[in-house]
């Protein structure tokens, strides 16, 4: 019993001197996230290049030409000035090495940081694709990954299945039964996007869903939480028996993105964590490798 109580004091003691080291900066704690690479996915492709996205002067700084050719820019580079010339269809984008000031047909933009060229590599803020490109640009803090999806440029059909108007300081769900079998609840946490906005659900079939809001997804969990629980925005998909799909995950912009499943006898619920402003989501029958990814809770 005394030698129980002595190992805790020990215990006790030790935890303490650790956190006053911390304090005091002598021994700081583990930042893993930061050590972690940047990845960058067009439309859920991963995408892969020999210089990679870097942070400098608090932006994040990604590779030009690898993008803007997946996008289907084609690009010129005139040495004497160091300029960039970008084309697709119609439309022109210029700017030059060391300029924040760029120009997309007549239009000026101004850069956060000037492109720069590193490791023989032109790279420009991730802001500037976003804006020059007309497309969604999300950043994951959780998995350190950059989103591009150019499904900005194709409208929704019909009319949305459910939709509502979000406030960040309260929060929001919203609900549609597709059909007598299956609904689809979305859940809004309080600061779960930047700003206040609209956000709609649509949806082609049972299994294929669009979920699109005015407003960037904050895409940190909620503190003291991690996956699917902690979650600023949540979709459940909600099928009665009989089941099917029989073991169901979410595919997010084809990405399994903090994927859990509530089996019930009579009600089977597969969840998934939202990180981009314009999603599509298909729920399909997991495979093996997909299912042993997924959270079981019975």
């Amino acid at each position: 019993m005394h030698g129980a109580i002595r190992a805790g004091w020990r215990r006790a003691a030790l935890a303490a001197l650790l956190v006053g080291l911390v304090v005091a900066g002598l021994l700081a704690p583990p930042v893993m996230a930061e050590t972690r690479p940047i990845t960058v996915r067009l439309n859920g492709e991963p995408l892969r290049f020999d210089t990679p996205p870097q942070v400098v002067q608090g932006r994040t700084l990604v590779p030009l030409r690898s993008i803007f050719e997946a996008l289907g820019v084609h690009l010129e580079w005139q040495q004497a000035t160091k300029t960039v010339i970008g084309t697709k269809g119609g439309m022109t984008i210029v700017l030059k090495i060391g300029d924040r000031e760029a120009l997309r047909g007549t239009q000026k933009m101004m850069l956060d940081v000037p492109p720069m060229i590193i490791n023989g590599r032109t790279m420009v803020p991730l802001r500037f694709i976003a804006e020059s490109m007309e497309t969604n640009v999300s950043w994951d803090s959780v998995t350190r990954t950059i989103r591009i999806s150019t499904l900005v440029q194709q409208p929704p059909e019909g009319e949305p299945v459910a939709e509502g108007f979000y406030d960040p300081s309260r929060a929001l769900t919203i609900q549609a039964a597709i059909n007598p079998k299956v609904s689809v609840e979305v859940e809004l946490e309080p600061g779960a996007l930047t700003q206040a906005g609209q956000v709609r659900l649509y949806a082609t079939s049972a299994s294929v869903l669009r979920l699109v809001t005015d407003a960037d997804v904050v895409t940190s969990y909620l503190p003291g939480r991690t996956g699917f629980d902690g979650a600023r925005v949540k979709v459940r998909h909600i099928q009665k028996w009989p089941f099917s799909p029989k073991r169901p995950v979410i595919v997010a912009n084809g990405e399994m993105l903090d994927c859990k499943c509530f089996v019930g006898s009579e009600v089977m619920v597969a969840g998934c964590r939202i990180v981009e402003r314009d999603t599509i989501l298909r729920v399909e029958e997991a495979t093996d490798a997909q299912w042993a990814k997924v959270e079981i809770a019975y």
